[in-house]
């Protein structure tokens, strides 16, 4: 078992995801520099089976738009492909015309430093910081609500809970943006916005007790990564476990996903949604040592708590 000095050690791999191969997120994207709210240039990443499909649109130097496509394999976080000028192709509201390959201005390169940052290299121009342009989901209180299935994995052994995020309580921790929570308020969650453990979501069930589970998150759109951990003691917790969010529900109760006709596998749930699913006889014993910095992390993570369930037990 983790004593809760040494528990947040495990957050340094989790924080610094540089070391691991990783699908970087699907949607658009664009360069960090150029993100000022005017129209500009983007490009659209799709990811999947380690293939990246990569479309592009901006300008020529005239000021007339025009898009590239490139297409090929993710090879240790980087893509590599060559931009395709395709012309020709089928009008708006005229007949079909097959497109052809015009030419191309060169290679673009992608290095992913994680799933939703990285660098670029477009043809003649220096490497840039590029990032997600989400657009749906802020990262706020609201961001976070809707109804997500939350698993965690302990080897081969995974175990689900489901939680309906659908009350925005109003108050935000010291360092977080707003906290959200289940009608019973026995679950919350919060995006933290400074301190140790900025940029994630932090989530955890209350009370704490023996099989309780805490989250530390990073999330995209629909889906969420990180890790967890079960408290086994009043003073333990266990190893850290992978952890992997899906929003199944908006907040307005309309499902996320395929919804494609497929049956009720896409449209029926049927874990309650307040069950929580724990086996503390399964957990690792594991001790190891922390740094300063992973103690910093851990008293941030234990101050959101003690200060959410003080905000929580005020707003029942």
């Amino acid at each position: 078992m983790l004593n809760i000095k040494n528990l947040i050690a495990v957050t340094i791999l989790f924080l610094s995801t540089s070391a691991f191969a990783f699908m970087p997120a699907a949607g658009m994207w664009g360069v960090d520099s150029e993100n000022n709210g005017l129209p500009g240039r983007g490009f659209q990443i799709e990811a999947e089976n380690g293939i990246i499909v990569f479309t592009y649109f901006g300008y020529r130097a005239d000021g007339s738009s025009m898009f590239y496509y490139a297409s090929g394999p993710l090879v240790n976080n980087t893509f590599t492909a060559q931009l395709l000028d395709v012309q020709g192709g089928t009008p708006m509201g005229g007949d079909h015309k097959n497109a052809v390959v015009a030419g191309s201005p060169g290679n673009v390169t992608i290095n992913f430093t994680s799933g939703k940052h990285g660098f670029i290299e477009f043809p003649g121009e220096p490497q840039r910081a590029i990032s997600t342009r989400p657009f749906g989901y802020a990262d706020g209180p609201d961001g976070l609500l809707g109804t997500w299935l939350l698993t965690s994995i302990n080897g081969q052994l995974p175990t689900t809970e489901l939680r309906n995020l659908n009350v925005d309580v109003g108050t935000s921790s010291a360092n977080g943006n707003g906290i959200v929570s289940n009608a019973l308020r026995s679950f919350a969650c919060e995006f933290q916005t400074s301190g140790s453990l900025s940029g994630s979501v932090v989530c955890f069930n209350y009370p704490q007790v023996s099989g309780a589970r805490t989250y530390l998150f990073k999330f995209s759109g629909d889906k969420a990564n990180g890790i967890s951990f079960t408290q086994v003691g009043s003073d333990s917790y266990s190893a850290d476990q992978s952890a992997y969010g899906t929003r199944i529900a908006l907040k307005t109760g309309e499902q996320t996903g395929l919804n494609d006709g497929t049956g009720p596998s896409l449209t029926q749930h049927s874990l309650p949604s307040e069950s929580v699913s724990s086996n503390p006889s399964l957990l690792t014993n594991v001790n190891k040592s922390a740094s300063l910095e992973d103690n910093a992390k851990w008293d941030a993570l234990q101050r959101w708590v003690s200060q959410v369930i003080e905000i929580l037990n005020k707003s029942r």
